[in-house]
């Protein structure tokens, strides 16, 4: 499903909004005359009703930046889906990478709702944008990640989110909500593991999980690249925040004489590019979490005489299809980078089946969205077992649920093997999933995944820059 010009969208929420007008007029009138809970109004008059401060159900507001959805009709006729299990995912629709992140969790939901859901209940998604588009508001990213996610939590009473896809985006959605589970599929800063206790329980289930790697074998495999190559003079161009704060860490113990430059905001970032123009590193490592911002940066030193014999580092939030369609020709042989390794068969079938959805796409350039499929899966799984496990589908129960993805029976996280998946979980019993990212298993304690099994490649660029390479193969 594409998402919709500003016309047709305009078109939509004006029709949602009449639907949801008429609701509000007869959401007082029927069975349901008090509510406590979101659920009771759901069960009542579908998706998109809630419980007001004053125990009554009423529709909830729209939020235009969540007008995507699968099935396409999940606000226009919430009465056909008052049994639909209904998670979300936030993106930055702007980036064709993360375009394709949302695209990959829908593959996982429409493939379990397919093979039956959980007892005949289907699921469903809503995809919320936090780009920064006047068509939507004047928010920043930052400020635009922070809206949606109350909007999908106090509104709409979405259990799971996937995303957001930034390690402050997603720090900072966390430390405002209360009661949504976060799988982020591309957050990698390790300072992220602090944010709950340590160790996490089936009583005290943490509500902040990853199908991303941390940075810190991000950080060896940087250090040990540059030491095959002999660069030991080294500029650390890094954005504030979780991510390049918790690499600065990393490299810095790694790395000696690190010069290092920091910027809070892309009109900021000059000002860093000059500082270590005046140095003498031989390479320049560029940090953030954001792609506009590395397209800036290459366009920034492309020309510049300073950086004309300078070799480039990026990092994996770089490693995607929008930096090659940004980067300009006179560097694409003197820039290298990181990203995590897919080297599974899970990998290679994912990839068929997101270009038989979704056309032909370079899936390989587009980063994360293997682990934004594998969110995808384990999201559906937890879900069914609080279904059939807990009193309520709650933060607590998704999370017990989530602890119970590392053990047992092997599952594949796809279509065909949701029967048997189910039928553990129903029984009560944990299975082990393998996805498309690699082995998903996560320390009971700390509920971070597994460094084993996850590994960190180099990547080159081609000369027509229209795909990457990994170190070890023939570039063309």
């Amino acid at each position: 499903m594409r998402r919709a010009p500003p016309r047709e969208a305009s078109s939509r929420i004006a029709t949602v909004a009449l639907l949801s007008l008429a609701l509000g007029c007869s959401l007082t009138r029927v069975d349901v005359d008090r509510c406590e809970l979101a659920s009771e109004c759901r069960a009542a008059f579908g998706f998109g009703s809630r419980c007001n401060p004053e125990g009554t159900c009423e529709p909830a507001p729209l939020e235009p930046r969540c007008e995507r959805t699968w099935p396409a009709d999940l606000y226009e006729h919430p009465a056909n889906h008052t049994e639909r299990l209904v998670i979300a995912t936030v993106v930055d629709t702007s980036l064709a990478t993360h375009v394709a992140r949302a695209n990959a969790v829908e593959l996982a939901v429409q493939d379990a709702t397919t093979s039956g859901g959980v007892d005949g209940r289907p699921f469903g998604l809503i995809v919320c944008s936090i780009a920064q588009d006047p068509r939507f508001d004047t928010r920043s990213r930052a400020e635009a990640s922070l809206a949606v996610v109350r909007h999908l939590e106090r509104n709409l009473d979405v259990p799971i989110i996937i995303g957001p896809p930034g390690s402050g985006e997603v720090q900072a959605a966390f430390e405002a909500s209360e009661r949504v589970v976060f799988i982020s599929p591309s957050a990698t800063s390790p300072t992220l593991t602090a944010l709950e206790p340590i160790p996490a329980s089936d009583e005290r289930p943490g509500r902040l999980w990853r199908t991303a790697p941390t940075d810190v074998e991000q950080a060896d495999q940087i250090a040990a690249d540059l030491g095959a190559r002999g660069i030991d003079r080294v500029a650390l161009i890094t954005q504030r925040g979780a991510y390049g704060d918790g690499l600065v860490a990393l490299l810095s113990e790694r790395l000696d004489g690190l010069q290092i430059a920091r910027f809070e905001t892309a009109g900021q970032l000059s000002s860093a590019v000059s500082a270590v123009a005046a140095g003498d590193a031989e390479e320049v490592l560029f940090v953030s979490s954001a792609t506009a911002d590395a397209v800036s940066f290459a366009n920034a030193v492309a020309d510049d005489g300073a950086f004309m014999t300078r070799s480039f580092f990026f990092t994996d939030a770089a490693a995607n299809e929008d930096l090659l369609r940004g980067l300009p020709a006179s560097i694409r042989a003197r820039v290298r980078g990181t990203r995590p390794a897919l080297d599974t068969a899970l990998a290679v079938e994912f990839e068929r089946r997101y270009r038989v959805t979704y056309g032909d796409s370079n899936v390989d350039a587009l980063s994360f969205t293997a682990h934004a499929y594998d969110a995808g899966w384990l999201a559906l799984y937890a879900l069914a077992w609080a279904v059939f496990q807990e009193p309520t589908i709650d933060a607590g129960a998704i999370g017990r649920g989530l602890r119970r993805l590392s053990s047992g029976p092997d599952i594949a996280a796809q279509e065909p093997t949701w029967a048997d998946a189910i039928a553990h979980l129903r029984e009560g019993r944990s299975i082990d999933v393998r996805g498309a990212s690699g082995a998903l298993d996560y320390d009971p304690d700390t509920e971070e995944r597994s460094e084993a099994g996850m590994s960190f490649e180099v990547w080159l660029v081609s000369s027509d820059g229209n795909t990457f390479c990994r170190r070890d193969e023939a570039c063309p």
